[in-house]
């Protein structure tokens, strides 16, 4: 267990941030996996110690923040931190911490430092909407096709998608497939022409279910641009940062001369340095920004929309725009217009998290007590990090009231009702793009019933429900909350949670299916006995040459041929389905081409096992005059019977990771 400067920090709730940060990843711009490969292991797990703190001066917190942060980039091989609070209209504290460059030991500067805000940049997005529909060039509630001319969203149900729609992330829209992060400017297209061609296929009716969206957000920072006349990131400028004096933030990819050189470097892991991230598509989180203009940012929301003089919203739209839009279920977080509830504390806490490959950042605003707070990570290991410390914050000077749990009656029986494999809504449904579909599977639960509680897999603690399928950790210890949604049959059909939050929905499915560990499971037992089959039949051939046997029908001979094609296309379709899920990122368009050069091979797998189920009818019929009679022996047949099986079932696996791709 760490200790932080003789203070056990790790409550229990803090350490089951770990556990669910390591089974889920739903927030970052492209599909990374994050992963810290200096994270503690957790072996136990103590009670929280909910004891509220006054949050009275700036250097009791910074004595704070000072116990953590330093801690953190040493446990978490971090080089910086950046760090800013806001509190009744005044900044609080602006900090920051370690390296902006490693090498060179440039400290990191609040005020002068950018990192890369990531979804944040969202919140700018949304605000430059509702500047549109506060000059009555837009409206939220019609249909964003009215605003689009070079192209137009598909009407695949009735409903049309709305700006509003696109703002809370319930469009309906099945996750994008181009890639968000590139690894060079040169590699970056036409805003217009990646939007346009990669239009995500609309997987349900909008306003019904949330499915984080990068692809929604784009489309409306797009509409920005169309209405207004001016390309996106100068509208930005123009119009938000300008007037707020946010001198060092910036969309612009790359850089502006002046604010390149204080730029903080991004590191991974292991603390190698990266390369600035592209954002391929700018409104879902290319902005660039220090702690100190952050903090004027979020005065700014939290003041209404004005900041000293300047004014870049009316007060009831920045009043709409954080105001619940889209309700989850009644007793878990919301949804607002670019920004979402954390459902953290008895206070209202509304925010955004931003992930890139290296930086990891988050805003949090709690109106009623007029503070924010920013905090950036310039490290992989920031992941981590970022949600510790929010989390110590809250229970510092926030902290939940933990009531007594009493279950509702009958809720021992209902337990079972609610057990299945509950898979993210941000996946790809359609077959856009080979290997798409496995990098979301990750992100899952398996929900057991054990004596009338719930039990998810990976996470140590017992759930009891409440009310109606509204289930809250049993011990009144945690402030964990499950809701599960019933469809129009009464069955159970997808779940939400205030830890993993209000813009991902889990919907339940077969693990067959969507379950990766199962069907990588059975594709290495298929393999494996495939390979097996062709050694001992490899192993028998050669026997029989050196003791000069009479050679095989030639018909068996080319059944054995065409099953090592076989075995073969599937080894190699498989390896690379598994070196695509386990990189880290898949970046560059290059990269990515060079795995969809690989589409034929399913077409060939399953030529090829065609070819297969041919020879396995002839093995049991035979062939032409001469070959009347069955090949081989019974046992050989269903030898070769059984291989074949075991092939038209690695079809089905190929197809749900979407490798037939018309």
């Amino acid at each position: 267990m760490m200790n932080i400067n003789g203070r056990n920090k790790f409550t229990r709730k803090t350490l089951l941030v770990i556990i669910v940060i390591s089974l889920l990843s739903f927030l970052s711009l492209s599909n990374i996996k994050v992963q810290s490969s200096s994270s503690p292991p957790i072996t136990t797990i103590i009670a929280p110690n909910y004891i509220k703190q006054e949050l009275s001066t700036p250097s009791e917190l910074e004595s704070f923040l000072d116990s953590i942060i330093p801690n953190q980039l040493e446990n978490y091989n971090i080089s910086g931190a950046t760090f800013s609070m806001v509190k009744d209209g005044s900044v609080f504290l602006e900090k920051g911490y370690g390296y902006a460059n490693a090498y060179y030991e440039t400290p990191v500067d609040a005020n002068e430092t950018l990192f890369r805000i990531g979804s944040v940049s969202k919140t700018f997005t949304s605000v430059a909407v509702l500047q549109l529909v506060e000059d009555g060039l837009l409206d939220l509630d019609i249909d964003v096709n009215e605003y689009l001319s070079a192209f137009k969203i598909p009407e695949t149900f009735e409903e049309s998608i709305t700006l509003r729609h696109l703002l809370t992330h319930c469009a309906g829209f099945e996750e994008s497939t181009f890639p968000v992060i590139l690894g060079s400017y040169s590699y970056l297209e036409d805003f217009e022409t990646i939007l346009s061609e990669g239009i995500p296929d609309r997987v349900r009716p909008p306003n019904t279910t949330s499915a984080y969206s990068n692809y929604g957000f784009a489309l409306a920072g797009y509409i920005v641009q169309e209405i207004s006349g001016s390309n996106f990131e100068s509208y930005i400028q123009d119009e938000i940062l300008t007037p707020l004096g946010m001198n060092s933030t910036t969309f612009q990819q790359p850089l502006p001369s002046t604010l390149s050189s204080h730029m903080s470097t991004g590191y991974d892991e292991n603390m190698n340095p990266g390369y600035f991230e592209y954002i391929s598509i700018p409104p879902a989180g290319s902005a660039s920004s220090t702690a100190s203009d952050m903090a004027k940012f979020m005065q700014t929301l939290l003041n209404k929309g004005s900041l000293g003089l300047n004014r870049i919203l009316e007060n009831d739209t920045v009043e709409m725009m954080l105001s619940t839009q889209f309700i989850t279920y009644e007793n878990l977080p919301g949804l607002g217009l670019g920004i979402y509830e954390f459902d953290l504390s008895d206070q209202r806490i509304i925010g955004h998290g931003g992930d890139t490959v290296f930086f990891h950042s988050r805003m949090i605003l709690l109106p009623e007590l007029d503070i924010g707070i920013f905090a950036s990570y310039n490290s992989r290991g920031g992941s981590i990090a970022r949600t510790l410390l929010f989390s110590e914050l809250i229970e510092e000077y926030f902290p939940p009231t933990i009531g007594n749990i009493e279950p509702m009656n009958g809720y021992k029986n209902r337990a079972k009702k609610f057990e299945g494999f509950y898979v993210t809504t941000r996946r790809v449904y359609s077959d856009k793009l080979m290997f798409s579909e496995k990098d979301f599977i990750d992100e899952s639960f398996t929900i057991n019933a054990k004596k009338g509680h719930l039990i998810i897999e990976g996470i140590s603690l017992e759930f009891v429900e409440v009310e109606p399928n509204y289930f809250v950790e049993s011990t009144g210890e945690y402030y964990l909350k499950i809701a599960f949604i019933e469809d129009y049959k009464g069955r159970i059909s997808h779940l939400y949670t205030n830890f993993v939050g209000p813009v991902i929905a889990l919907e339940r499915t077969h693990p067959l299916y969507y379950g990766s560990e199962i069907q990588t499971g059975m594709v290495a037992a298929f393999l494996l006995i495939m390979f097996v089959s062709l050694a001992y039949w490899g192993i028998k051939g050669i026997i029989d040459v050196y003791k000069k046997r009479e050679k095989k029908a030639r018909i068996q001979r080319f059944a054995k041929w065409s099953y090592l094609l076989n075995f073969s296309l599937a080894a190699i379709i498989s390896i690379f389905t598994a070196l695509k899920v386990n990189s880290d990122i898949m970046l560059e368009y290059e990269i990515v081409r060079v795995f969809n050069g690989f589409l034929i091979l399913p077409f060939l797998y399953l030529l090829a096992t065609i070819n297969t189920i041919v020879f396995t009818w002839f093995a049991w019929t035979g062939i032409k005059d001469d070959m009347r009679k069955p090949y081989w022996t019974l046992s050989g047949r269903i030898h070769y019977s059984i291989l074949a099986l075991l092939s038209i079932v690695l079809i089905g696996i190929f197809n749900s990771w979407h490798l037939f791709i018309f």
